[in-house]
């Protein structure tokens, strides 16, 4: 029993909070009948804080601290260490990472975790990107940002919802034909139809 007190992740704050919070929860049962309701909504947002934790400790393992990084031949060096928020799925999360610099006045920076997460349009993370693109691609924007209030997990602007399509087109139309072949490979047409 010793070994699981002194793992590391049992001590998280959000996972300390959540125990305090059944806790409670079992408390009120003899009182009176919670509201059921409230119980999913608090529980939900308790095992969202827990996610978001986890991924802000992953994500920040993809920064790189050097004295400098080369990228296509062109080697960088460090500028500016900066807190930065990015959107999971599970909502936002703020890691510190390094930005880095080719030499020259005018040069402009490059961001290693970013590259190296896969961060899309230097906010959403892999996962949220996908889900916010589903999303968008069946609701207009704002609906998309209804959708995701109502389902209490991210919760991406309008504006943020808006500018996805149009990051990530760029990256499609390079590759659209062999996607597109892809895509009607996995299509089955029925035999009757006609």
């Amino acid at each position: 029993m010793e070994v699981y007190r002194s793992d590391p992740i049992l001590q998280s704050p959000a996972l300390q909070r959540l125990g305090q919070f059944v806790r409670k929860q079992r408390q009120k049962w003899t009182e009176d009948i919670p509201d059921l309701e409230q119980f999913e909504r608090e529980l939900h947002e308790h095992v969202m804080a827990i996610e978001r934790e986890l991924v802000a400790e992953e994500l920040a393992r993809y920064d790189v601290t050097a004295e400098e990084i080369e990228v296509e031949g062109v080697t960088y060096r460090p500028t500016l260490t900066t807190p930065e928020t990015y959107l999971s799925a599970a909502g936002p999360v703020t890691v510190t990472r390094h930005l880095y610099r080719p030499a020259g006045r005018g040069s402009k920076s490059i961001c290693p975790l970013e590259l190296r997460a896969g961060i899309i349009a230097g906010y959403f993370t892999p996962r949220a990107a996908r889900q916010a693109a589903f999303v968008t691609a069946q609701l207009t924007p704002g609906e998309s940002e209804a959708l995701f209030d109502e389902l209490e997990g991210m919760r991406p602007s309008r504006a943020s919802l808006d500018r996805l399509p149009k990051a990530l087109s760029p990256h499609w139309e390079k590759h659209r034909l062999e996607w597109e072949a892809a895509l009607r490979t996995q299509e089955t047409v029925p035999a009757e139809a006609t």
